[in-house]
């Protein structure tokens, strides 16, 4: 495995609510020798790619911490580059911009499916873990609103486990959350129906479990990308308001 001896004791320390010292970019400069190191961290922020080509159907402002620049991804659609095939795939079924945004959570669950496979090591943790709680947050609220959760679900594969799961408690009085996200329940019930607060108590959740993901795993790739995952929870966090906040939680949410 590649050392990351002298690259690791070097990332400057992140706390949440103050301003990172180091963008992505600037992370990806230190891993740039490494090209399996390199691949991986653009798998780490693909997700973001792949959110805003939904923002850019929907002719909204992207996000700041993906990959490419709007003028990119718009010449990645046209040329057919850059993006995984996957992306294309299901893109080519739907012709107008508001069909590509009604199924585009095909897109995000053929993400998940598909670099989960190809992934080793923490990444394969974190996409694991990145999905499930995002599962998890659907179906909450799915029972909180009444809504189908098999409509909303409709592109998982039903005889996942997790998704079984999920499937399985749909029509119970109460919604009960996995075992393994009964922290995630707590730290949501302790701030409330604010929005702002669920956001912030959610980035706080997700920071500490991705460091818990990447213990023990010290002069490493698996320790930069978990600074990275950790680093976009950080960015994201100090340049958000609060209206923003409360937009981009119920788009994690309702974009699944």
């Amino acid at each position: 495995m590649t050392s990351y001896f002298f690259v690791v004791p070097a990332l400057p320390p992140l706390v949440l609510g103050e301003r990172p010292e180091m963008d992505m970019q600037e992370l990806r400069s230190l891993v740039s020798w490494d090209k399996k190191g390199l691949e991986s961290m653009d798998v780490l922020t693909r997700y973001i790619d792949i959110l805003n080509i939904r923002s850019l159907f929907m002719e909204e402002p992207l996000n700041s911490l993906g990959n490419l620049s709007e003028k990119e991804l718009d010449e990645a659609l046209l040329i057919r580059n850059v993006l995984p095939d996957y992306v294309f795939d299901v893109l080519d079924q739907y012709e107008t911009s508001a069909s590509k945004v009604r199924h585009f959570s095909e897109v995000i669950v053929r993400f998940f499916q598909e670099e989960s496979s190809r992934s080793r090591g923490f990444l394969h943790q974190y996409l694991d873990f990145e999905r499930k709680w995002r599962l998890t947050l659907v179906a909450m609220r799915c029972h909180d609103l009444g809504r189908d959760l098999a409509v909303e679900l409709e592109y998982e594969d039903p005889s996942d486990a997790f998704v079984a799961y999920l499937m399985a408690g749909r029509d119970a009085e109460r919604f009960t959350f996995p075992q393994e996200f009964l922290s995630l329940q707590e730290a949501l019930s302790s701030c409330g129906l604010d929005p702002w607060e669920q956001y912030k108590a959610l980035g706080r959740w997700r920071f500490q479990k991705i460091a818990a993901l990447a213990e023990g795993k010290l002069f490493s790739i698996d320790a930069v990308l978990a600074y990275g995952a950790q680093l976009m929870i950080a960015k994201q966090w100090y340049e958000l308001d609060e209206e923003q906040g409360a937009l981009l939680l119920h788009t994690l949410i309702e974009g699944n």
